[in-house]
Parts: C-alpha cells; sequence; structure tokens
C-alpha cells in the first residue's frame, strides 16, 4: 500500500481510533495533514519505534507477513495483511530471536483475590483522602513530596511508587487533575459506596482496557516478552507488571482467572472476590489510646461517619483509626456536635467509650472556633489576604510570633487580630496543622461548612493533532490525482459530501459538495450549501480537507 492510499484510510478513520494512532505511533504533534501522517507511519525510524512495543507473538505475526485487529488499529498492517515495510522490518528484528514461547494460559491464584480486595481497599482510601482534601499540584501536576509521602503511608507504599498506585484510580475516573489540582470526581462517591468487590472490578477493567498487552505483561520475563523493547519500554512494562499483580490481574506468569472474569463474565468476578471478602461491620474496637480498630470492612455509612471524626491510620480490611483534637475539630466544622459525636462513638465501640476519648472530644469542643479565619480586603490590609481573630489576647500573640507559620507571612495586627499573606482556606490549613483550634468564618461572621469539591466526569478530549488534521486535510499534487478520482467515484456511489479547496482563475474556494458523477477528468455535484449543482474539472481541486469514504 503506497503513501496515498495509507492516508486516505487515515482520512476514514473515526476520531476515536485516530486518537488512538496518532498517540500509540507518536506522531510529531506539527504534522500538517494526514498525507504527512501516512508518510511518518511508514518511516524506519516510526517503525522500528512501534515495534519495540510490540509482543514477541505479534513481532512473529508481522515478520510472516500478517496482521490483527490490534495492528491494523495502529496502521502497522491493513485487513489482515503486515504493511511491506513493517514485515520486514519485523523479519529483520526476529530474525536473531528464538521463537516466541507460547502465551500462558489463565491461572488460578489463591493470592489474587486477597491482593485484588487490599489493593481496591486501598485505592479507596486514596480517593477518600483526596476527596475530603484536594491536592495543589506543582509545576508538571507533581504531587507535593509532603503529600506524596502521607498519601503513600496511608497505604504502606513507597512514596516513589505513589504515582503508579494512582494510575489505575485515575483511569477508572475517580480522581482528577484539573486546573492544577488533584480532585476526586463526581463518580468517586458512589464508587466509595459500593462494595469492595464492585470497586475492585471499576479499577480492574479501567486497567485491562488501557493495557490491552496485559496478557504478555503478566509474564516473568518481559524482556522475552517484549524482545525488541528498549530501556523506556520495558520502564512501562515493568509498572504495568507491578499493577497488574496489585490487583489481582497476573500471578506466577500468567494472567489470573479473575483478569479473563473482568472482561469476559463480571459478575463472576464479582462472586469470586464476595466470598473471600468478611462480612461488613458496623463496630469498632475504640481503646483508651484514642485509637479504634475495625475488625473487618466497615459498612460504608459508618466509615464515612467514622472518617469525618477521626484519622485512619491504617487501610486495610481490618483498619486502624486514630482521634486526634484535629480530627474531632474537622468533625465539628462540618456540622457534627459534640453530643452527636459521643453518642456516635459509644454506639459504635464495641469496648464501650473510654474516658480520655470521651475527655478529648469534650475539650476539643470547649476551644472548637476560638481562633476564627477570614478573608480580608488586601488593598484595606496592606497585602494581607486574611486574618485570624480571638478572644484571647495571648493565643494571637503566640500564633503572630509561631515560626512555624513564618511562610503564612503571620503579623499582629491588634491584641485580639493577627494577618497573613496567604488566603483564608491556606491560613485555616497552616494553623490546623500546628493544631491551633481554628475554624472558617465569613464575612458576616457565620461559621463556614465547606461542602466537598467535586470535578465533573472528563469528557475524553481527542489530541490537538486529531483537530489539526481533520481540519487541514493535505495538499492534492500529481501523485495523489488518481487516487482523489477514485475517492469521489466512491463518494458519488454512496452520495457522501467531500470538503475541497478548489482553484480556477479566481482566489482558492472552500466547499462542501456531495459527488454525483465523475467522467473525462471533471466532477458533477450539488453544492450543499447553496443548493445548486456544479461541474468542474479535477485539475482545479488542489486540497481536501475531509472525504466521506476510503479506498
Amino acid at each position: 500500500m503506497d503513501v496515498v492510499a495509507l492516508a486516505a484510510r487515515i482520512q476514514a478513520l473515526p476520531d476515536e481510533a485516530l486518537d488512538l494512532l496518532v498517540v500509540e505511533r507518536q506522531a510529531p504533534p506539527q504534522l500538517g495533514s494526514t498525507f504527512d501522517l501516512a508518510e511518518h507511519l511508514v518511516a524506519p525510524a516510526s517503525i522500528e519505534r512501534a515495534l519495540r512495543w510490540r509482543t514477541a507473538s505479534e513481532l512473529r505475526t508481522l515478520a510472516e507477513g500478517g496482521s490483527s485487529a490490534r495492528l491494523d488499529a495502529l496502521m502497522l498492517g491493513v485487513d489482515g495483511a503486515a504493511l511491506p515495510a513493517v514485515a520486514e522490518a519485523a523479519a529483520v528484528a526476529t530474525d536473531r530471536l528464538p521463537e516466541p514461547p507460547a502465551p500462558p494460559a489463565p491461572a488460578e491464584s489463591p493470592t489474587a483475590p486477597h491482593t485484588a480486595i487490599d489493593e481496591a481497599i486501598k485505592a479507596g482510601e486514596l480517593v477518600h483522602r483526596v476527596a475530603d482534601r484536594p491536592v495543589r499540584l506543582r509545576s508538571r501536576a507533581q504531587l507535593p513530596a509532603a503529600t506524596a509521602r502521607e498519601l503513600a503511608g496511608a497505604i504502606d507504599a513507597d512514596a516513589a511508587l505513589l504515582e503508579e498506585r494512582l494510575e489505575p484510580v485515575l483511569l477508572a475516573g475517580l480522581l482528577d487533575r484539573r486546573d492544577g489540582r488533584l480532585l476526586a470526581t463526581t463518580a468517586a462517591d458512589d464508587w466509595l459506596a459500593a462494595p469492595v468487590p464492585d470497586r475492585w472490578l471499576a479499577l480492574a477493567r479501567a486497567w485491562l482496557a488501557a493495557v490491552p498487552d496485559a496478557a504478555a505483561v503478566a509474564a516473568d520475563d518481559l524482556r522475552a516478552a517484549f524482545p525488541l523493547a528498549d530501556a523506556e519500554v520495558l520502564a512501562v512494562r515493568e509498572r504495568q507488571a507491578r499493577q497488574a499483580r496489585a490487583l489481582g490481574l497476573a500471578d506466577r506468569g500468567a494472567p489470573t482467572t479473575l483478569a479473563v472474569q473482568a472482561v469476559e463474565d463480571p459478575d463472576a468476578a464479582r462472586a469470586a472476590l464476595a466470598t473471600h471478602v468478611p462480612p461488613a461491620t458496623a463496630s469498632v474496637y475504640l481503646q483508651p489510646d484514642l485509637s479504634a480498630v475495625a475488625p473487618g470492612p466497615l459498612a460504608p455509612e459508618v466509615e464515612g461517619r467514622l472518617r469525618r471524626i477521626a484519622a485512619i491510620e491504617r487501610a486495610g480490611i481490618a483498619s486502624q483509626w486514630r482521634i486526634t483534637a484535629r480530627s474531632v475539630a474537622a468533625g465539628l466544622a462540618a456540622g457534627e456536635s459534640v453530643e452527636d459525636v459521643l453518642a456516635f462513638l459509644e454506639a459504635a465501640s464495641l469496648t464501650g467509650l473510654p474516658q480520655p476519648v470521651a475527655y478529648l472530644v469534650r475539650d476539643t469542643a470547649a476551644r472548637f472556633g476560638a481562633v476564627r479565619v477570614r478573608a480580608v480586603d488586601p488593598l484595606a490590609e496592606g497585602g494581607a489576604r486574611s486574618q485570624a481573630r480571638s478572644d484571647d489576647a495571648q493565643l494571637i500573640r503566640t500564633v503572630a510570633v509561631d515560626r512555624a507559620l513564618a511562610a503564612t507571612g503571620a503579623a499582629a495586627a491588634g491584641p485580639h487580630r493577627a494577618t497573613f499573606r496567604t488566603s483564608a482556606e491556606e491560613t485555616l490549613e497552616a494553623l490546623l496543622e500546628e493544631r491551633y483550634p481554628a475554624v472558617l468564618e465569613d464575612e458576616a461572621g457565620e461559621l463556614v461548612v465547606r461542602l466537598p469539591e467535586r470535578a465533573p466526569a472528563r469528557e475524553r478530549e481527542p489530541s490537538r493533532l486529531v483537530a489539526r488534521l481533520r481540519d487541514t486535510g493535505f495538499d492534492v499534487g500529481e501523485q495523489e490525482r488518481a487516487w482523489l478520482e477514485r475517492q469521489l467515484v466512491a463518494a458519488a456511489r454512496d452520495r457522501l459530501p467531500v470538503r475541497l479547496t478548489v482553484t480556477t482563475s479566481t482566489d482558492p474556494v472552500d466547499v462542501e459538495l456531495v459527488p454525483l458523477a465523475v467522467a473525462n477528468g471533471r466532477l458533477r455535484a450539488r453544492d450543499a450549501a447553496r443548493d445548486v449543482e456544479r461541474t468542474l474539472p479535477l485539475s482545479a481541486i488542489t486540497r481536501v480537507a475531509g472525504l466521506g469514504v476510503a479506498s
């Protein structure tokens, strides 16, 4: 297949398929037309780069002149046959390689269900934490180091591997990087309220959809599974292999039956996991050291309530929590009352209400709101953006000289007031971090109950290159004339519209036409905009922006 015919194939692709093609084949964003993209796809360097990602069995198929639906989607083949240049490159590359091992059959794994459940619970903890407190990202959308350590610690993970643990959650659309922040989405709350097997299934299916090579990724020897992979490709495959094992989708060098069921029989996967999940409990063991231990997965309504007034220390099937002055204050700021908090803890506790717990709750409630934070006008306050006020003058003096608050620009502005260069929300977080009994108030002095923020579900946007290719088309030169005539004949047969640039004695004109017939080097078509019939020489067509069909 020549470049012109390949360009016609590309032009006829739906947007989603074209987006997959340009992303997977790493098309340069500056390409100006589908013709340029076709030339890129058959360039030796582009083919070599694409082959680095292919599995051993895919390479052998291409070397033998065959293809597959997946390879066709990447334009390494067309209609089940490898492109000649691709087949030649694959044959040269695989000539020195041993026969690829047979793909491992899916295997029953005694550990996969437990691993899957544990990962679903830990993913839930990540979603919960971001849902409760969105994260402001650094440049290049990176998590702040302190936040990464905190989130990793909550799930007993290495902070350096936190991004790969977050990836399945992002793929499932539960968290989203948007406007410089990491936010929970509108889908997160329903997911968190679902049973653990359902949570896992959403993560697994999203991950499997994003990793079509999952069976090969499960292999113990990734170098043999992806024989042409360079260091960059191997690093990605190793990350995917760790994710597959963590999700219970791979074990001992093979996909698990859970992986197969997640795609082919979700109900069976859900049922298989459900047998390994202990029944939900509505109770915890409340200890005098202010800790609370859940003997099994907590019922969603109990977990949600406990999360408002306690900080989780260890996520898992048996989770551990700690009640602190800050966590209780956060619950009070969210609308809880001291009576409600004590009543809930006493009802949920299998060990009664320890005296230290009751004392902490009452003492925190008594001090709650001693420092009230609000936004101020920077022009009226010499550049300050927020203030803290309190009836306790000594408390304000302490705040104003606290070195831990130096980054906020804390400064005394009177016996009962301090100002800050940070926003009211940032000042509140800084004060709470240092265990001051701070709350947020509005201009009228009313307590602000902060509602959880959720990002709307994101529609997948095609790459900018797709939009450009759809808009610009490509110039028609002498080598494209015969191809163009075939396309117009096909469009006339099916009455499909085309977008063309026509140049005669006047300036170029963009038109949308419905071809009716092609004969003797001329096109007869209906002008869609003017609803009139036109005839023009094919030689006058100098640019194609869109065709209804391919060859």
